[in-house]
């Protein structure tokens, strides 16, 4: 299920973040954990990555009991990510934080909710593999598609026929779609450089690509496909073209018949080089 998953932690309390992070950190090497201590802070976060599982404290004060700004990080994650499993965390008790907490957990469709006068680092792993389940079933039954998050608003049936004829694909277009997908699929989501589009189309070099800010892997990346017999020197001449350093590493390539594929790590791109969307 791609290369790993993200988990989000968003805990105030230094000694509340070190149960969460020790309790996920016990699950397996799968997934990173990102730790935010604000609002702030965990906006950032979700800006640049996507989350498999998000424990969000409801206060994040603990010097003003009627803080709720874990609430306005859900409403973050949920206009970002509608799969992430959010598990609510609360340690409060009066009746205006319940009623905002209840209403919360409704609004914006939380996995689960725990309590921190009685959780476990059991209860905490528990939460933790029932909302990957949860997540990996709601990845793929809308994940995006890989063509679609290349060809961007261009009419599907027009994109493939400019591509195919660039590259010089004659085979299945069923073929095709699998071939993206096993190259780049585990990178989504992905958010277009501002500046290159969503794909340059070169019929010269018979090469497709574009940079991307990956979510999945929170680090920018290169997605090139073209003819196999010509990819090595197009791709190289592609990746000087995004203002690559030429030190690209190459993150995976994938072959079909007669194309080839590689998605590549870019150098000295931060994300804000990348349009928000």
């Amino acid at each position: 299920m791609g290369i790993h998953e993200n988990i989000l932690i968003v805990e105030d309390e230094e000694e509340w973040r070190g149960i969460y992070t020790r309790a996920v950190g016990a699950q397996g090497s799968r997934q990173t954990v990102r730790v935010a201590t604000d609002l702030a802070s965990a906006e950032r976060l979700i800006d640049d990555a996507k989350f498999a599982v998000a424990f969000v404290d409801i206060g994040l004060d603990v010097s003003d009991d009627g803080n709720v700004d874990g609430v306005r990080v859900m409403e973050k994650i949920r206009a970002t990510d509608a799969d992430t499993s959010i598990v609510v965390v609360t340690g409060r008790s009066g009746q205006d934080v319940l009623r905002i907490t209840r209403d919360a957990i409704k609004k914006y469709g939380a996995y689960d909710t725990v309590g921190k006068s009685t959780v476990r680092p059991a209860d905490i792993r528990r939460l933790l593999e029932g909302g990957l389940e949860a997540y990996r079933n709601m990845a793929a039954l809308g994940r995006m598609a890989a063509r679609d998050a290349l060809s961007g608003d261009a009419t599907a049936h027009v994109w493939d026929d400019r591509v195919t004829r660039a590259i010089g694909y004659r085979g299945d277009m069923g073929a095709f779609y699998d071939f993206l997908g096993k190259l780049f699929a585990e990178y989504l989501p992905v958010v277009p450089r501002r500046e290159g589009g969503r794909t340059v189309i070169d019929q010269d070099r018979k090469l497709v690509y574009g940079s991307y800010w990956s979510r999945a892997i929170a680090a920018p990346i290169a997605i090139c496909v073209g003819a196999a017999d010509e990819f090595d020197a197009a791709v190289k001449a592609a990746l000087e073209s995004l203002g690559n350093d030429g030190a690209a590493r190459v993150k995976r390539e994938q072959e079909g018949p007669g194309i080839k594929g590689g998605v590549f790590m870019l150098t000295g791109l931060g994300r804000d080089a990348f349009a928000d969307h």
